[in-house]
């Protein structure tokens, strides 16, 4: 904003600058409902900020620039590892089809309304994590410091692995992708999370502009890249068996309160509820853009790039012999086997890996902004690259032990690899604990315990709204507890 221009004051009026101020015989401006909006793609340096920063005077409050770009956007920070390489690998270990079942219930039944209810409760704040959290209650901040860290966490061992799949795309586009423990035993994991941090920091330097620019050339890549990979598996691989093992469900597993468990976290991890970014992106969010038809978009681009990652790995992996709950291998070690074992000369795996990156990215760009936009806004001082550059590197620091825990230093904790432990403890068990958090805070006191309000939905519809996102989180708390003294 240059110096002449009006920018509004801590209560939102219009402030002159510069020869333009008023004099104080001036009659005073009327206020304004809201800070200086401007699109994302109108303003690319001056957009990782919050109403907040707006009001302070300090760049217009930035929004998304269409709902198009925010669809894209949103989706693309859902979709990354979650759907390419964690859906596909829990579909492997949990019976296929009966999994398959569990997680559409899982998405339509809750993801869907909780996902479009962190994003109302951003739009609303129009500020980070934070903020939002500290909105509806007291005390509440703290809940929103606990995501932006858990975020933070979860992000340092998720640039590690998605260092992996830049380092597996560029050894497969130059001669055979190369094997997981010769690629583990040096320091390429440490090198290879370098580059994605600064891959990261660049692309976010640009602020929200950044982000749809990477979001509108990525994802129409992505779905058109993996529909090819599938129909050629498909044509190629054993189709009958993958199309079996997919979509014809084992209906006596539905009994399995691990099997629920599973789909449940697979549908707020690839949903990314409880993780903060869709009240990161709802806060950007202008009040033109209709939510509940928007949120099902995003959830039907995610759902479609899990299930059409399956169908592109499947028949591959039967096709080869292999075995299909082969676990986390299954993107890094089995599949490769399973291309080499088909004959094809086509470069298959070189385009799945760097598949594989171009979604890790994704997700590894709205996890970043979770952290560089709660900086931003709790320490204002900060300008938007130096909240970006220490954002990323507090990702990167965090994550070196887990980098060195696949390299030759070998770091463990308790015996086990650092990167494998963080993941446990806070990649699947915190991450649906949070969720349920987040989903039992935004059921009983966003917008005065009333979430339908806020969307505009009355009658049948709020009603049901509100009885569910209230029991449905009790009901998951429930079946996760359960689910652990089972095991």
């Amino acid at each position: 904003m240059t110096s002449g221009e009006n920018k509004p004051d801590r209560e939102g009026r219009a402030t002159g600058s510069g020869r333009d101020a008023p004099s104080d015989d001036a009659p005073a401006p009327e206020p304004t409902p809201r800070p200086q909006e401007e699109s994302g793609q109108a303003a690319a340096e001056v957009t990782d900020t919050s109403r907040e920063a707006a009001e302070r005077g300090e760049q217009p409050y930035a929004v998304w620039s269409s709902e198009r770009a925010f669809v894209l956007s949103t989706a693309a920070a859902g979709v990354g590892l979650g759907n390419l390489w964690r859906f596909p690998t829990l579909v492997g270990e949990n019976g296929g089809g009966v999994f398959l079942f569990a997680y559409a219930v899982a998405v339509i039944v809750v993801a869907i309304p909780f996902a479009t209810l962190e994003l109302a409760v951003g739009r609303q704040a129009q500020g980070s994590v934070i903020a939002s959290f500290k909105r509806m209650g007291p005390g509440l901040f703290l809940f929103g410091w606990l995501t932006v860290l858990l975020t933070l966490a979860i992000d340092s061992y998720y640039f590690v692995v998605s260092g992996w799949t830049l380092g597996f795309a560029t050894g497969a586009t130059f001669g055979p992708p190369p094997e997981f423990e010769s690629f583990t035993s040096g320091y390429a994991s440490l090198w290879y999370l370098f580059a994605i941090g600064a891959i990261v920091a660049a692309i976010l330097a640009f602020g929200l502009s950044g982000i749809e620019r990477v979001a509108q050339f990525l994802m129409p890549l992505l779905v058109l890249s993996i529909l090819a990979l599938a129909v050629l598996a498909l044509v190629t691989g054993e189709a009958g068996k993958a199309l079996t093992f997919l979509f014809l469900p084992e209906t006596e597993r539905l009994g399995d309160p691990a099997l629920w468990r599973a789909a449940f976290g697979q549908a707020f991890f690839s949903m990314t509820i409880g993780q903060g970014y869709l009240i990161t992106y709802g806060s950007y969010l202008p009040d033109r853009i209709r939510l509940p038809r928007s949120v099902v978009s995003i959830a039907a681009l995610n759902s479609g790039v899990a299930i059409l990652a399956g169908l592109a790995i499947f028949p591959l992996v039967f096709a080869a012999g292999a075995d299909p709950a082969a676990g986390s291998e299954l993107a890094f070690v089995t599949l490769p086997r399973a291309f080499e074992a088909i004959g094809t000369s086509l470069p298959l795996d070189a385009v799945f890996f760097w598949l594989l990156f171009l979604a890790a990215l994704s997700s590894c760009i709205g996890g970043a902004k979770v952290v560089t936009a709660a900086l931003r806004e709790q320490w204002p001082r900060l300008r938007h690259h130096a909240s970006t550059l220490l954002g990323v590197g507090l990702i990167v620091a965090l994550g070196i032990p887990s980098a060195l825990s696949y390299a030759a230093p070998g770091w463990t904790l308790q015996g086990d690899p650092v990167l494998d432990v963080i993941n446990r403890s806070l990649g699947s068990t915190g991450t649906i604990v949070l969720a349920i958090g987040t989903s039992l805070i935004l059921g009983w006191r966003f917008s005065g315990g009333d979430p339908a309000r806020p969307l505009g939905l009355g009658g049948l519809t709020g009603v049901t709204l509100r009885a569910l996102v209230r029991a449905a989180p009790i009901a998951l708390a429930f079946l996760f507890v359960a689910e652990l003294f089972a095991g």
